[in-house]
């Protein structure tokens, strides 16, 4: 067989088999930086998991079944060059019985940070907005009326404590005049590390959401006491204190090498 024609028989072969070669695109990430949300009982040392029984404070135990809030208006924050990145604002229901629901995928300027902040709760315009959709849609189950508004934040179960038939219910809302139940709270990172975040790199902040704080300083909230709060009012604004002075803390941040 001629020289030339078996040259020609291997290219061709060599041809075809790269025209059949495909590679699939590495998809481009619409994000730089996560926020996970994790569940605990007593800061950031008891993992919390729905179903399963802690004590608070005073001695009571109880069994959460449900603990979710609402969360947006999220700051990157440098304290010490005054940089404040804010991306664009957007709403997410943090339910800790839907583990899809517990990251948040934002997209920040590559800076270095040091603090971070974000809303607990609706805000006022939102909740007189009517119909709305995605996490603000009120089959979420977080929706008074329209003259109560939002659920700002929630954390129900048994207790043997509670009178109310072993069960406790804290359904916290309230948007205007005194009792306005909306929180912002920030967080310094844990010292001395500050999130780096790098060009094409991706970060993480882990974000402990602590559901003792709910009974606890400033205010003393037993479930013995009010193991139903489900409506505007004095109870409703000292819970929302009591979490968001301490129920929220930066357990630790990654950022990819």
């Amino acid at each position: 067989m001629p020289k030339i024609f078996i040259a020609l028989l291997l290219a061709t072969a060599i041809f075809s088999c790269q025209r059949e070669l495909h590679f699939d695109k590495v998809p481009e990430k619409d994000h730089n930086l996560i926020l996970k949300f994790k569940p605990v009982a007593t800061y950031d040392s008891v993992p919390l998991v729905l179903g399963k029984t802690y004590t608070n404070n005073f001695k009571e135990q109880y069994t959460p079944t449900g603990f979710k809030f609402y969360i947006h208006n999220i700051q990157l924050l440098n304290t010490d060059s005054g940089k404040i990145f804010t991306p664009k604002d957007k709403y997410y229901l943090i339910d800790f019985s839907d583990s899809t629901t517990t990251e948040i995928k934002i997209t920040i300027e590559p800076y270095v940070y040091n603090r971070i902040s974000f809303t607990i709760g609706v805000d006022s315009a939102r909740n007189v907005s009517g119909a709305q959709t995605d996490a603000l849609d009120p089959a979420n189950g977080m929706f008074w009326t329209w003259n109560t508004g939002y659920i700002m934040a929630k954390l129900e179960g048994t207790s043997p404590k509670s009178p109310q038939a072993g069960k406790f219910e804290f359904h916290i809302g309230g948007f205007s005049g005194a009792d306005n139940v909306i929180k912002t709270v920030s967080k310094l990172f844990p010292y001395p590390t500050n999130l780096e975040m790098k060009a094409g790199k991706e970060s993480v902040v882990y974000i402990a959401c602590d559901a003792n704080a709910w009974f606890f300083q400033p205010w003393d909230i037993k479930i013995a006491d009010n193991p139903v709060i489900t409506s505007p009012g004095l109870l409703a604004t000292q819970v929302a204190e009591n979490y968001s002075n301490k129920g929220f803390t930066v357990d630790s941040v990654y950022t990819e090498q």
